[in-house]
């Protein structure tokens, strides 16, 4: 039972790291947290045994990186969207493409009378 939880800190933390530096940082706080908990068992089986591995230490050490990133990027990176007038402009631009080549399609009628039949 304790190394399915040892393993399941170390797949969190891993997750909560890589989640971290991707710009969905916000969403490392689940595998992160999730990481905790499967370590702190696992720590807790370890402990009463009476042989605690270096790995689950390293989990708690791997996850307390991950929550450290997240913070920081929460607190002192700001996104912002600069310049949408453009990206209007060219939406439009593509919607108007779009209508003019539906208006130049020739599709008669009764091939989709067929196709219901």
């Amino acid at each position: 039972m304790k190394k399915v939880f040892t393993i399941l800190a170390i797949i969190a933390s891993i997750f909560a790291i890589i989640f971290s530096v991707l710009p969905i940082s916000n969403l490392a706080v689940f595998p992160a947290a999730s990481a905790l908990v499967f370590g702190g068992i696992a720590f807790y089986l370890s402990k009463k045994t009476g042989e605690v591995k270096k790995i689950i230490q390293f989990t708690f050490l791997l996850t307390t990186c991950a929550l450290a990133i997240t913070t920081y990027k929460a607190f002192f990176i700001k996104t912002e969207v600069v310049n949408t007038e453009i990206l209007n402009e060219k939406e439009a631009q593509f919607e108007e493409e779009a209508i003019e080549e539906l208006e130049n399609l020739d599709i008669e009628i009764s091939e989709f009378e067929d196709v219901e039949n």
